[in-house]
């Protein structure tokens, strides 16, 4: 089985969490890529994509005013990050459980040493794309009924569920739904 080492690419651009999301997206825009990696050090500690200045701009927030840190803190979850030597299957099996399309990947040290996109898994391996195309299609498939448990990004927090619930409108992780009625 193919290894990450073999398909990732090395040269990862990267900012500190002190950088705004406005430059962040001018960093995205002039260098054609779908991420910047935040690190401290060389050790990634974050990631920001396109979805999450939508995210912040639907938030009414201002990405010129707001630094990395804060967007961080707003995600509250831990960055998920792939092995050199791990098969990409692996690492397919758990972009697709978590909802992400891209993966740093570090060394033994944690350090930043690569990125792996949905991209390269699917140019390196096309039998993963039934896999991929799979999980996408089930997110897409009807409209769920207001009374289901439902897969997907909550609409609160914007974090991965496999347990979103409908509440006031809204598809709600556990910890949101807790939250609101607290």
């Amino acid at each position: 089985m193919v290894k990450v080492k073999e398909i990732m690419k090395k040269h990862v651009i990267v900012a500190s969490k002190d950088t705004t999301l406005y430059t962040i997206s001018k960093i995205m825009v002039n260098n054609r890529i779908g991420s910047v990696v935040i690190v401290e050090g060389n050790k990634p500690i974050g990631i920001v994509t396109p979805d999450d200045i939508v995210m912040l701009i639907a938030k009414n927030k201002d990405p010129s005013k707001m630094k990395v840190a804060e967007l961080l803190e707003m995600k509250n979850k831990p960055l998920i990050t792939a092995k050199p030597n791990e098969n990409i299957l692996r690492i397919t099996k758990r972009m697709v459980k978590n909802g992400i399309k891209r993966l740093p990947v570090v060394n033994e040290r944690q350090e930043l040493v690569g990125i792996v996109s949905d991209k390269e898994l699917l140019l390196i391996s096309p039998e993963l794309v039934e896999i991929l195309s799979e999980k996408m299609k089930l997110k897409v498939e009807g409209t769920p009924s207001t009374d289901e448990v439902i897969s997907g990004l909550c609409e609160d927090c914007g974090e991965y569920s496999d347990e979103l619930k409908h509440v006031d409108g809204s598809w709600l992780c556990p910890e949101c739904v807790e939250r609101r009625s607290a």
